[in-house]
């Protein structure tokens, strides 16, 4: 029964094209609610609950049951949401062909008192800093059943999805205590314990025990790849593994290769499934009667090639070291089946995800995800349009036609998300920006590297790949512009809310889109300016990944009009994530975060308040020190334009050591800097206070008197010519007799002979006009 006391069906077949249109605006509605009370967490559940029914009457039942897992999570007390998911999964299960990895039935709490036990143990485990009550948990039955549920637990006592969420969660506090606690913390009971369990499942020699025990291995894995290594890679496991795996059921085998894949990643259980896994696992690639096994074979392969070409790239290598293990490539070789069959498997799969079950779609994802770490593929997946196209198409999918995807992408789309985020971030990925250090630090380790393999410096130096260079990256960025990625981004950004992962994704993809000029305009007409915003929004306790948010939306901000780009509240809101980049270590950040500061300032007064009320000017003379000239130039630039605040304009006209500073600048050998420095000095020269500590400097009309030299460019002189009149405006005699003094009117004199600029001739004359007036005589 619904909430309204009325049955709904789980297919309508009858439904006509009107009643799916008003059930599709229904949806829109409900989602544009959701946006609303998003911070509600009891109406957020209403309302989800409210859509669930909605979905469940379009034959949507995936969105029915995320909406309800999501509802559930929201407002444990909403019973109706409990009442309906229990229906759908029962109703489910009696309509539909069960599948080893179909959802458990029941997920009603106060009817499941595996899950009430488990909330008790999270509440304990997550306050507990006591060692000894883990140790006891640990050694106890509750444990073992924890890591059963995990595994989805045994066919005659299923677990319901939000017991076994639950049980996700402890295993997550256990496996990863705080700094605090590691020093006594138990964890090689931890793994002891589990590779007990893991034995004795697999020693029953049941296929239902088998199951769950490869099943928990992969639960243990992703929530802790130190502890599933630790497991898989105990002496004969692995081969013990591929002995029987041709013995095993098919749902066995696919659990068996699913630990495979997950474990590629360890360098240690690597090595071991290159050596004994590789053979069989190209077989089953290449001549495999299971689609889905066979698939997932390919995925497996993939990710083990990838990972042994780019594991050890970075470090040098030693000439007493093992020649690597040509195990992988010899049983592909073997099965003649090449890297590029791997990849055109995983492209199939995904152009047609129309047609691909889940678990299928999401192998190919993850091993392209893998694979695209290499150029060719990089290359490969930029020239196949549909290819991309497929892959937005996929991301907005998750969050099932349209509305809030902050509510309906739940956990179990995320591993499917950050494939697709992963993928494009490979392929539209620039090579680093190394600076003097690092790149000494390369030539060293080329050098050694040569030396180890007999050779010579040069022959160390790798050939850069064109289809690495920024050129070629440029091109697939385009690609992936024009296929829409900016649409599967804002799907990550939302979904990030809940995933630190997603969010870093989806932030160093976008810093990669926005990096070409010629990519912003059609980015900020789709909407990247308010995806980067989620994103620095969400991510306020992950301190990298905000930086790289910001990074990207600085782009944006120093080639785009602020008003239009982002409007006049969200300009105040960018301020302060700005002003972290000009606080971060890297001078790219640092110069990007004050050139978009100065775009931001440039245009509202109120941007200018909002920096000097978050302390910007300390941080703006701090880099004017900086050793990087670029960096200098932007501070002193931000300075200039700061002085048009009220608050900086008072401190500076007041203040000798500033004012001494910002005469230093006036008289750098870079004219950038130099045309800054002059025009912050010809604002504050409108204050005779700043006149008077001006001419007080040391040499201060001969560094004056520099800026109107015959050399200078003429925005340069403009300036000079404007200080010169201010000062004496203010000063009178003296500092005409100053200035006098160092021959300004001399200069003066060229300007207004050799010119082009009216504006600045003009400008001279009224100033020969003031010496004059001040008994300087002009020849």
């Amino acid at each position: 029964m619904s909430a309204d006391g009325v049955n709904i069906n789980i297919v309508n077949l009858s439904l006509t094209r009107i009643q799916k249109s008003q059930l599709t605006e229904q949806l829109e509605e409900l989602g544009r609610e959701l946006s609303t009370h998003s911070k509600d967490d009891i109406k957020v559940s209403q309302l989800l609950l409210k859509r669930a029914k909605v979905h469940e009457q379009l034959d949507n039942l995936d969105q029915a049951r995320a909406d309800l897992q999501t509802a559930i999570q929201r407002d444990p007390s909403n019973q109706q949401a409990k009442d309906d998911i229990q229906r759908l999964y029962t109703l489910s299960s009696t309509n539909t062909t069960t599948t080893p990895s179909s959802e458990p039935k029941a997920t009603k709490e106060d009817d499941d008192p595996l899950a009430t036990r488990f909330q008790k143990y999270l509440r304990q485990v997550s306050a507990s800093d006591n060692v000894d009550w883990i140790k006891s948990f640990v050694k106890s039955t509750d444990f073992v059943d924890v890591l059963a549920a995990c595994g989805g637990g045994r066919p005659d006592n299923q677990v319901s999805a939000y017991a076994r969420s639950t049980a996700y969660m402890i295993l997550t506090k256990l496996f990863n205590p705080p700094p605090d606690m590691q020093t006594n913390y138990p964890l090689q009971l931890i793994i002891s314990t589990c590779a007990a369990c893991f034995s004795q499942c697999i020693d029953t020699g049941k296929n239902a025990e088998k199951l769950l025990a490869y099943r928990t291995l992969h639960a243990i894995f992703e929530t802790s790849m130190t502890i599933g290594a630790a497991i898989l890679s105990q002496e004969g496991v692995v081969e013990e593994m591929m002995d029987v795996i041709d013995f095993e059921i098919v749902s066995v085998q696919t659990a068996m290769v699913e630990v495979l894949a997950i474990a590629s990643a360890d360098k240690t259980c690597h090595k071991l499934l290159v050596k004994h896994a590789s053979q069989w696992l190209a077989f089953t690639a290449t001549r495999g009667k299971d689609e889905r096994l066979k698939a997932l074979a390919g995925t497996t392969l993939s990710k083990l090639q990838t990972h042994q070409r780019y594991q050890d790239k970075n470090l040098q290598t030693s000439s007493s070291d093992q020649q690597e293990d040509t195990s992988l490539q010899d049983a592909m070789n073997k099965m003649n089946l090449g890297a590029s069959d791997l990849t055109d498997a995983m492209l199939v799969t995904i152009k047609n995800f129309k047609t691909q079950d889940t678990t299928m779609l999401l192998n190919a994802i993850e091993g392209l995800a893998y694979a695209s770490l290499q150029a060719d593929v990089k290359e490969t997946v930029a020239n196949d349009p549909v290819l991309l196209k497929s892959l937005v198409t996929i991301a907005i999918n998750t969050t099932g036609g349209g509305g809030d995807t902050t509510t309906t992408t739940t956990t179990t789309n995320h591993p499917l998300l950050y494939g697709i985020g992963t993928i494009l971030r490979n392929v539209t990925m620039y090579r680093p920006v190394l600076d003097e250090q690092q790149k000494q630090m390369k030539r060293l380790r080329d050098l050694a590297n040569a030396r180890n393999k007999g050779g010579n410096a040069k022959g160390a130096e790798e050939e850069d790949d064109p289809r690495e260079s920024d050129t070629a990256v440029e091109i697939r960025v385009r690609a992936a512009v024009e296929s829409g990625a900016a649409l599967a981004l804002f799907v990550l950004a939302k979904a990030g809310s809940s995933s630190s992962n997603l969010r870093m994704v989806a932030s160093q993809t976008y810093l990669n889109l926005v990096t070409p000029q010629a990519t912003r305009g059609k980015l900020l007409q789709q909407g990247v300016a308010k995806g980067l915003m989620m994103l620095i929004e969400t991510g306020k306790d992950d301190q990298e990944q905000q930086l790289v948010a910001a990074q990207a939306i600085a782009r944006l901000a120093i080639t785009a009009d602020p008003r239009l780009a982002f409007g006049a509240q969200a300009s105040l809101d960018l301020v302060r994530p700005f002003l972290r980049l000009c606080k971060a270590d890297q001078a790219l950040r640092q110069f990007e975060g004050l050139m978009a500061l100065t775009n931001l300032a440039s245009v509202d007064d109120a941007v200018r308040f909002r920096i000097y009320s978050e302390d910007g000017m300390t941080v703006f003379e701090g880099l004017q020190l900086a050793s990087n000239e670029l960096v200098q130039r932007a501070a002193t630039e931000m300075v200039c334009n700061m002085t048009f605040c009220d608050p900086v304009f008072e401190s500076y006209s007041k203040s000798p050591n500033r004012l001494r500073l910002l005469m230093v600048f006036s008289d750098h050998e870079d004219a950038a800097t130099r045309r800054a420095a002059s025009g912050a000095l010809a604002i504050l020269a409108n204050s005779k206070d700043a006149c008077e500590r001006m001419a007080n400097v040391d040499k201060a009309y001969e560094r004056l008197t520099r800026l109107v030299a015959p050399e200078e460019p003429a925005d340069i002189q403009h300036r000079g010519v404007e200080i010169i009149r201010l000062m004496i405006q203010h000063l009178g005699k003296d500092a005409a007799q100053g200035f006098a003094s160092e021959h300004a009117h001399t200069k003066l004199t060229d300007i207004v002979k050799k010119s082009n600029v009216n504006v600045v001739r003009s400008a001279a004359m009224e100033v020969l006009k003031m010496f004059v007036e001040n008994g300087v005589q002009l020849k």
